[in-house]
């Protein structure tokens, strides 16, 4: 679990820290302060080895299309859209620091043989071939066991790719769930059909029940290429969880992406889209128990006044100690971070102080 994080250089934030965060983490502050960004800044720290670690950005924040050339692709990640001043994301995670550091590589000369099709059989390559150099994001890791395990993202005329120089770089297990771009429901059947080849579908279906009280039972139907999650409310037949309303389908995804995620991380991008106020209590601390039962972080951003005071309602008693709350504000044009635990938020409800 990351307990402290740090990000320099990264999209608007020359520098900001965040220096306590805890199982759930809500992210909140005015618009464009840069609370998503933290949310993608994590994603990319954990989701390094993916050629898709940039392009996917582009898509949650609805880019459907993108120049191949690395002042469009890659120069929006960079503090200032300059591709020269490195990226470093460091996270503390149980007491040990891991730092990710990204740099841009005009000339990289990338192996004869891609790194997805060495061994292949058949391949031929010309032995009077030239190197052709490659744009490339050098992505370094370091932590207390490894140090300097490389990786490059390639752009070239091949598209984009991953060569790793070293197999060792550690990564963990993330989810993003945007705000705009709606899950894919057959992700959803795909990590639903995880828990119930392991017997842990009654504990979704328990948590949706929060929701939609008429739930009986749950199970993954497929239907042509695809699957889908299907519920009975007591009908005809079983229907799609989606046809059951925004709040249910919403809460099923995060529910699933937790419980699939044994000691990763879940970022919530607006978390309380779709979900009624008067549920908001009962579904924080649904998602807090979740999230300690399989040892995942949820770190989440919110504009509402009601999601905060009901995740401070939910997490009551024993989860007291796994929220907090990071209120994200400009000063002199940088992003500062004022952190507020339990007891903290705990004055601001009772005051109606404004801390959104």
């Amino acid at each position: 679990m990351i307990s402290k994080l740090t990000i320099d250089g990264f999209k608007g934030f020359e520098h900001l820290e965040l220096p306590r965060l805890t199982r759930v983490t809500l992210l909140g502050g005015r618009n464009n302060v840069g609370k998503t960004t933290v949310l993608e800044a994590l994603f990319m720290f954990f989701d390094r080895l993916n050629p898709q670690m940039i392009l996917r950005q582009f898509a949650w924040r609805g880019v459907s299309v993108i120049s191949m050339e690395p002042e469009s692709m890659w120069a929006p990640v960079f503090n200032n859209y300059d591709l020269y001043k490195p990226i470093v994301i460091s996270a503390v995670i149980k007491g040990n620091e891991e730092r990710m550091t990204v740099k841009f590589n005009p000339n990289y000369v990338a192996s004869a043989i891609p790194a997805a099709t060495s061994g292949a059989k058949g391949l031929q390559i010309r032995t009077d071939q030239k190197p052709v150099p490659s744009y490339a994001l050098d992505i370094i890791y370091d932590s207390k066991e490894m140090k300097n395990q490389t990786a490059h993202l390639l752009m070239g005329a091949g598209g984009i790719r991953i060569q790793v120089e070293n197999a060792r770089m550690k990564q963990r297990q993330a989810v993003f769930i945007g705000s705009r771009v709606p899950v894919n429901p057959s992700e959803d059947a795909e990590r639903f059909g995880q828990l119930d080849i392991i017997g842990k579908q009654d504990k979704i279906l328990n948590f949706l029940r929060l929701v939609e009280p008429n739930l009986k039972s749950l199970s993954s139907i497929s239907m042509g290429d695809t699957s889908l999650v299907h519920g009975d409310v007591g009908l005809a037949r079983k229907i799609p969880v989606s046809y059951m309303g925004d709040g249910v389908s919403r809460l099923l995804t995060i529910i699933l992406a937790i419980a699939t995620s044994k000691s990763g991380i879940v970022v919530i991008d607006e978390c309380e889209n779709g979900i009624h106020y008067s549920v908001m209590p009962k579904i924080w601390e649904g998602i807090a128990r979740a999230a300690r039962e399989f040892d995942c972080q949820v770190i989440a951003t919110t504009h509402s006044d009601e999601c905060l005071k009901s995740a401070y309602n939910g997490l009551s008693g024993e989860l007291e100690k796994d929220l907090s709350y990071v209120r994200l504000d400009k000063l002199d044009n940088k992003t500062v971070a004022k952190t507020f635990d339990y007891e903290m938020l705990k004055v601001a409800v009772e005051t109606n102080m404004e801390v959104r």
